[in-house]
């Protein structure tokens, strides 16, 4: 369609009939080219299934309670994936009880927890004359 061109006539994909307005199909339909209003109206009246997303299911214990009801695990928990809200409740719990208290030497931890690297292998929170010590170490 040009500014000063004549529009060009477009034919629905179904039922092949020539319209001069045409909507676009939804993905899950599987059609391709325009429709009609028409067979648009038909399209969504029809019962269609929703593909299912592989991320929409718990990493941990596997539930699948949908895409609303995941949640994005934190950072240092290194969970790769999605957690339902038991899932992510128990493993905030745990991670609570691990800031308590020094991996390394049992102090108790203050306001700072600081987090383990990776490659120290150490799972858990140290205190700050720990995670210095683990710092001069590598």
């Amino acid at each position: 369609m040009g500014l000063f061109g004549s529009k060009k006539n477009e034919f629905c994909t179904i039922c092949k009939k020539e319209v001069s307005s045409t909507s676009k199909p939804k993905k899950e339909w599987d059609v391709k080219g325009q429709l009609c209003a028409n067979c648009y109206v038909e399209f969504m009246k029809k019962p269609h299934e929703k593909k299912k997303n592989p991320d929409d299911k718990c990493v941990l214990c596997g539930a699948e309670p949908g895409g609303l009801y995941l949640w994005k695990p934190k950072k240092q928990w290194n969970v790769k994936g999605w957690l339902c809200e038991p899932c992510y409740n128990e493993k905030e719990k745990t991670d609570n009880e691990l800031k308590k208290n020094c991996v390394l030497c049992n102090a108790k931890l203050g306001f700072i927890a600081r987090h383990a690297k990776k490659e120290w292998n150490v799972e858990g929170y140290l205190c700050k004359n720990c995670w210095n010590l683990q710092e001069s170490k590598t």
